[in-house]
């Protein structure tokens, strides 16, 4: 059993990551890593030292460290419902809860990730077509 969840948790930690570099773009996060890496040469680190270098590189234009902790202290993963009316678009977060029963259901209203959204538009001209959207609330 203790191998089914090292598995998961590094498979965890490697979506985690992803998202990040996605989030704050290839070179951005590379920068992050840099100084990290510069950083903690030949010592010891912990996971908040990680974020630290991430906020040195984004100049204070976003908390990572608050971002990625809402995924790594919170169980699972949030379940993100997007809505579109006309040009109208909301997006909402729940907890994911898989093949629970009715009677054993209570809502968690604690559970908020900060959740970063990318998206197209029509206008996307092949030289910048992402836009980046920060869910920080239940819905938005």
């Amino acid at each position: 059993i203790f191998q089914f969840f090292s598995f998961f948790f590094s498979l965890k930690g490697a979506s985690l990551l992803l998202m990040l570099k996605h989030y704050l773009t290839k070179d951005v996060f590379q920068a992050g890593i840099e100084v990290y890496l510069h950083n903690h040469n030949y010592g010891s680190a912990q996971s908040d030292d990680l974020w630290d270098s991430m906020n040195e590189i984004t100049n204070g234009t976003l908390d990572v460290k608050k971002l990625m902790k809402t995924w790594i202290l919170h169980q699972g993963f949030p379940l993100v419902t997007v809505v579109r009316k006309g040009k109208i678009i909301s997006v909402q977060q729940e907890k994911f809860l898989y093949h629970v029963e009715p009677e054993n259901w209570t809502s968690d209203a604690s559970y908020l990730w900060h959740i970063p959204l990318t998206y197209i538009t029509s206008s996307c001209n092949f030289t910048h077509c992402t836009n980046a959207y920060l869910l920080d609330q239940k819905s938005g």
